[in-house]
């Protein structure tokens, strides 16, 4: 039986852990697997306890990984460097470590820096979520048909990679290996980026001296754009700073298509602004079309209507 620890029982940690348990051990690469789950705050152990996400709770993280051969670090960005060095401290411990953080190259350069080479680390993000946040929203079938990205180093132990790989796929996700600089360049742009832009509609609306007038007249539109705004402000405050440099290019590339934006409407460049519309429906709906094929594929060219001034 793989003991496995997960650390953070909020909604990806508590959905992994009823993800494992509901996995069939008949047919899982992990084959039977018993769930220790640790968390400061006690309703949140409480929680994943209740909907039996976890088969144990433990009160201190020694006790959380004191038998434990996988561990799963899921926690805010930035508490996981504080969850390194306290693992660090009990040297007997041999595990394999994970995480589930959506920045990756901070995390991997933490990982190289704190934990000793009796615990190997291979990085994990699953591509999926919702905007609900808290074990309350855990699903069991949240990761199913989703990409997973690992990012090992070169020297990862072969056996870390292959029980991260049953992981993935025991709870119903496709392993991605990425490289972690690569992979948060990506992402900073596809997942990081739309969050700040939900942000961004609803302060600059809410901010307006008519938004009281303006809020009876949003409807789906609105909704559907802010929607992301609703989401862990802990955990999104710590992806933007633990993945600034990837964000900061991907926020001046916007900034640079506003202004160009900003320019076709003086000039009533009509011709202009529906070539961008269309682009951009034109992509949207061949990402629709091409989500089953397998990542990494080249979908899309480059916009023809982008040029600098």
């Amino acid at each position: 039986m793989l003991h496995i620890s997960i650390i953070g029982l909020g909604l990806i940690g508590t959905s992994l852990g009823l993800a494992l348990r509901t996995a069939d051990p008949r047919t899982s690469r992990l084959g039977a697997v018993r769930i220790t789950g640790y968390d400061q705050d006690r309703h949140a152990v409480s929680t994943a306890r209740g909907c039996l996400a976890i088969d144990q709770e433990a009160h201190t993280l020694a006790d959380a990984v004191r038998e434990s051969q996988l561990i799963i670090v899921s926690t805010p960005p930035q508490v996981v460097r504080t969850i390194f060095a306290q693992l660090a401290a009990f040297p007997s411990l041999a595990a394999i470590v994970t995480d589930t953080a959506s920045t990756k190259g901070q995390i991997c350069a933490w990982a190289r820096e704190l934990l000793p080479q009796t615990m190997p680390f291979v990085g994990g993000h699953p591509m999926a979520g919702k905007e609900q946040s808290g074990g309350q929203a855990a699903e069991a079938d949240l990761f199913r048909g989703a990409v997973y990205c690992l990012t090992p180093d070169p020297g990862t132990p072969q056996v870390a990679l292959d029980v991260c790989a049953a992981l993935v796929e025991t709870i119903g996700a496709r392993p991605y290996y990425i490289d972690a600089d690569e992979h948060d360049a990506y992402v900073a742009g596809i997942s990081h980026l739309p969050f700040l832009l939900a942000t961004t509609l609803v302060e600059i609306t809410s901010h307006s001296p008519a938004w009281k007038e303006m809020a009876a007249l949003a409807a789906s539109g609105f909704r559907d754009m802010s929607r992301l705004a609703a989401g862990d402000t802990v955990m999104h405050r710590d992806i933007c700073l633990t993945n600034h440099r990837a964000l900061i290019r991907w926020i001046n590339d916007t900034i640079g298509f506003l202004l160009e934006m900003r320019h076709h409407l003086e000039q009533h460049d009509a011709e202009r602004i529906q070539a961008v519309f269309t682009h951009a429906q034109e992509v949207r709906a061949a990402w629709l079309t091409s989500r089953s094929q397998q990542p990494g594929e080249d979908v899309f060219e480059p916009s023809p209507y982008r040029q600098k001034k």
